[in-house]
C-alpha cells in the first residue's frame, strides 16, 4: 500500500490527494472554524455535505450545528485518535472516519474521509494518523506565512501609526524587521507563475549582502523587502543605486524572462518609510510598462523627470489643452504623411544636435534643418527657445506616455 512520506509533501493539497491514496476515500482538509484548506479530486463517490463544503469553502453551518449536537465533534475535541462518524442523512453526510489536527494541545483543524466501505487496516489508520501530524505541520507553516503576508501588508499600505506598534507584531509573528533597506517589485504582464523568482532574488541579493525579509507573491508579481545592514543616508543614494544595478544585472542572468520589469524605491531607515519606498516602485514599474526606454531606470531617485510623468499624465487629463503644438504637428504628420513629430523627437533626444539627429534619422543635414523650420511653422514654436523646447520634450514623452497605456 501507499505510504505518506513528510518529505514528499510539499502542501496541504498534495497531503489531502496522498491520504485519498492511502485510505482509497475522498478527504478534506479544514481548519479550526471549518473553513476548507484542502480536498482530493477526482472522487466521483461523495455526498451533498462535501459537495457544499467544496462550493462554499466552508462546512456549511447546518451541518456543523448537526455535528456538534449528534456529539462528533466533541469526541474529536477529546481524542487525538481517528473517530468513526455516523451518517447524518438530514443534512446529506455519509458515515466518516475523522480526526483532529494538533499543534501540542491545541486543535487546529481537522481531516475528513468520507467513508466507501467502512472499513479501515490498522496500517491504514496509523498512516492515517500520521498524515493528521504532517497536516498540523503545514497549516502552522501556512499560518506563518499568512501572518508574515499580512503585516507585509499592513507596512506597504501604512498601516502602522508607530514603529513600535510595527515592531511589536513583528516580534509576535517571529519575523525579523530590517533597520534598513527598500522594497523591490518584480513584475510581468499577464498572468505569470511566479514561484521560482524569490529563490534567485535570495540568491542574486546574498552575494551583494542585501536580505529579503519578507515576500509578497501575486499573480504576475513579486514584492519584497530587502535589508541592508548599517541604517540608511540620502547621501548613500548613488551607492545604493550601484548595488541595486549590480544585483538586478544578475538577476536577469539567473530569470532570463522576456518583458520581466525590476523597480525598487528610495531606500529607507524606518518602517514607517517602507510604504513610500513601495509606492516609489509601483509607479516606476508603470513607467516601465508605458515608456520601454524607461526600462533601463531600477531606483526611484535616478528616474529623473520621469518621475512626474504619471502626475504631468494625471493632470493633462484633468485639465487637457487642445490644439497645442503637438496636436497641430501630428494633423500635418496625418494629413500630409510626413514625420516632423518624430523629427522633433529624435531631434530633442539629441539636445538639439542636428548632426547626430540627422545621422539618427539617416537624413542630411539640410534636410533636418528644412523640417525644423517646417516645425517651427506648422507649430508655431520657437525652437531657440530652452523653455518652449522642454515643453515639447515634455509634452512628447506624454504622448508616448499616452500610447503605451
Amino acid at each position: 500500500m501507499e505510504h505518506i512520506i513528510d518529505s514528499q509533501i510539499d502542501s496541504l493539497q498534495t497531503l489531502a490527494e496522498t491520504i485519498s491514496e492511502v485510505m482509497g476515500s475522498p478527504v478534506t482538509i479544514e481548519d479550526e472554524s471549518h473553513r476548507l484548506l484542502a480536498y482530493s479530486t477526482h472522487d466521483p463517490n461523495t455526498d451533498p455535505a462535501r459537495i457544499a463544503t467544496i462550493v462554499g469553502r466552508k462546512v456549511p453551518e447546518h451541518v456543523q450545528r448537526a455535528l456538534y449536537e449528534s456529539g462528533a465533534m466533541q469526541r474529536l475535541l477529546d481524542s487525538e485518535e481517528p473517530q468513526h462518524i455516523r451518517e447524518l442523512s438530514e443534512v446529506g453526510l455519509r458515515s466518516r472516519m475523522a480526526i483532529s489536527v494538533r499543534h501540542y494541545d491545541e486543535v487546529i483543524g481537522y481531516i475528513w474521509l468520507l467513508e466507501n466501505d467502512g472499513s479501515y487496516t490498522a496500517e491504514q489508520l496509523r498512516q492515517f494518523k500520521r498524515g493528521a501530524r504532517i497536516a498540523a505541520s503545514k497549516m502552522i507553516q501556512q499560518q506563518q506565512r499568512q501572518q508574515k503576508i499580512e503585516l507585509f501588508r499592513r507596512l506597504l499600505n501604512g498601516r502602522f501609526p508607530s514603529e513600535q506598534e510595527a515592531a511589536e507584531q513583528a516580534r509576535e509573528a517571529g519575523i525579523e524587521l530590517p533597520d534598513a533597506g527598500y522594497v523591490l517589485v518584480m513584475e510581468q504582464g499577464g498572468q505569470q507563475d511566479t514561484s521560482g523568482w524569490y529563490d534567485r532574488v535570495v540568491q542574486a541579493s546574498a552575494e551583494y549582502a542585501v536580505k529579503i525579509h519578507l515576500q509578497l507573491p501575486e499573480p504576475n508579481r513579486l514584492i519584497l523587502l530587502c535589508g541592508m545592514n548599517g541604517p540608511f543616508r540620502s547621501d548613500h543614494s548613488a551607492e545604493l543605486s550601484a548595488r541595486i544595478g549590480l544585483i538586478i544585472t544578475r538577476l536577469r542572468q539567473l530569470l532570463p524572462v522576456e518583458g520581466l520589469c525590476y523597480a525598487a524605491g528610495e531606500g529607507f531607515s524606518s518602517v514607517l518609510h517602507i510604504q513610500r519606498s513601495y509606492r516609489q516602485a509601483r509607479e516606476l514599474i508603470t513607467l516601465h510598462q508605458h515608456l520601454p526606454e524607461t526600462r533601463v531606470l531600477h531606483y526611484y531617485p535616478d528616474a529623473g523627470f520621469y518621475r512626474y510623468l504619471n502626475a504631468m499624465h494625471r493632470e493633462a487629463e484633468q485639465f487637457p489643452v487642445s490644439w497645442g503644438p503637438i496636436d497641430r504637428l501630428a494633423a500635418y504628420d496625418q494629413e500630409h504623411n510626413s514625420n516632423l513629430l518624430q523629427t522633433l523627437a529624435v531631434f530633442l533626444d539629441h539636445d538639439s544636435d542636428a548632426k547626430q539627429a540627422a545621422a539618427q534619422l539617416h537624413v542630411h543635414t539640410n534636410t533636418l534643418n528644412y523640417r525644423l523650420r517646417r516645425i517651427a511653422e506648422v507649430g508655431q514654436v520657437n525652437l531657440d527657445s530652452m523653455a518652449e523646447k522642454v515643453t515639447l520634450y515634455l509634452e512628447l514623452k506624454l504622448l508616448w506616455f499616452d500610447e503605451g497605456s
